[in-house]
C-alpha cells in the first residue's frame, strides 16, 4: 500500500533501547497534514547486519503492511482526505542509520497554523487559532443525514499570535456533531484545513402545560409544536406555538404530545 503525506511542524528523532537492551532504535517523528503529494523516503542498509535500517513505519499509530526491506519507501495516503491532520513514526535502527527524505519540496509545508483546542456546548460553538496570516475565513459545518452542511461562514481575522472564535448553533434533538474547516488566503499554496470534530447530545426540556381540566385554551411552559389525540387515537389538532386554543374539541378527554414526546393527558369541559 503506498501513502503520502505533507510535515508540518516538527521532525525529530529519539533514542531508545528495546527490551532486549541488545540494538538500539530511534524513533523520527513527523506531523502535518496531507496534501496529496508523495512522500520518498530513502532507507539505508546496515552491510555488517545485512538489514535494511527501517523496521517500522506506523501513520496515526497505525503500522504499515508494507515492505520495507526496499531502499526507498513511498508514503501516498490513500484512503485519507486531503488536509487532514497525519503523525508518522519511523522506527529505525540508530542514529548512524538514519531515513533521508529523498524530495524535502513535498514534504515541507510553510505554515503554522492549528487549530486550538474546540467545545461545542448547548448555546455556543467555540474554537481558538494559531499562526492565522492574511484574510482567510471560517466555515461551520454541521453533519446532517451523513453529509456535512454549512451553517456559517465566518471572516478570520489574521491574526498570527492567536484568535478565538464564537458560533451559536440551533441544535436538534439527539445527537449534533460540528466540525470547522479554514479556507486559507489565496495566496496560500494550501487550500483548507479541518478542525476535530465535536458531538453533543442534545434534548430539550420536558414541555409542561395547564390546565389539565380546560375550557378554552392550553398554556405551555414554553414554544412547542403539538398534537392532540383523542381517546380513540384519532389526531383532532396540532400546531406550534405557547397557547392552545382547544374551544373547538368536544367534551371529553384527550392525549397531547409535543414533537412526538412527552404525552400528558387532560380533559375538555
Amino acid at each position: 500500500m503506498l501513502y503520502r503525506v505533507v510535515l508540518v511542524v516538527f521532525l525529530e528523532s529519539i533514542i531508545f533501547l528495546t527490551q532486549a537492551q541488545v540494538s538500539p532504535e530511534v524513533e523520527t517523528y513527523l506531523a502535518g497534514v496531507y496534501q496529496g503529494k508523495t512522500l520518498f523516503i530513502q532507507n539505508p542498509f546496515k552491510k555488517e547486519e545485512r538489514v535494511f535500517c527501517i523496521r517500522e513505519i506506523r501513520i496515526n499509530e497505525r503500522s504499515l503492511n508494507i515492505n520495507y526491506n526496499l531502499s526507498a519507501i513511498m508514503l501516498d495516503f490513500e484512503g485519507h482526505d486531503l488536509y487532514t491532520p497525519v503523525k508518522i513514526r519511523i522506527i529505525h535502527a540508530d542514529t548512524l542509520c538514519k531515513p533521508v527524505i529523498i524530495n524535502p519540496e513535498a514534504v515541507l509545508f510553510h505554515t503554522i497554523f492549528r487549530f486550538m483546542p474546540i467545545q461545542l456546548t448547548d448555546s455556543a460553538l467555540v474554537w481558538s487559532t494559531k499562526g492565522e496570516r492574511g484574510q482567510g475565513d471560517f466555515e461551520v459545518q454541521h453533519l446532517k443525514d451523513g453529509i456535512w452542511e454549512v451553517r456559517k461562514i465566518i471572516k478570520a481575522t489574521g491574526k498570527y499570535e492567536g484568535a478565538e472564535y464564537l458560533y451559536q448553533p440551533v441544535l436538534e434533538e439527539g445527537a449534533n456533531k460540528y466540525r470547522v474547516k479554514y479556507n486559507f488566503p489565496q495566496e496560500s499554496r494550501t487550500e483548507y484545513l479541518y478542525s476535530s470534530e465535536v458531538e453533543l447530545e442534545y434534548y430539550l426540556e420536558r414541555v409542561e402545560f395547564s390546565p389539565k381540566s380546560v375550557k378554552t385554551h392550553l398554556y405551555l411552559s414554553r414554544t412547542s409544536h403539538y398534537e392532540i389525540y383523542d381517546q380513540g387515537n384519532n389526531l383532532v389538532q396540532e400546531g406550534q406555538g405557547r397557547e392552545v386554543d382547544v374551544s373547538e374539541l368536544r367534551k371529553g378527554r384527550y392525549v397531547i404530545y409535543f414533537k412526538g414526546r412527552f404525552p400528558g393527558p387532560f380533559s375538555k369541559e
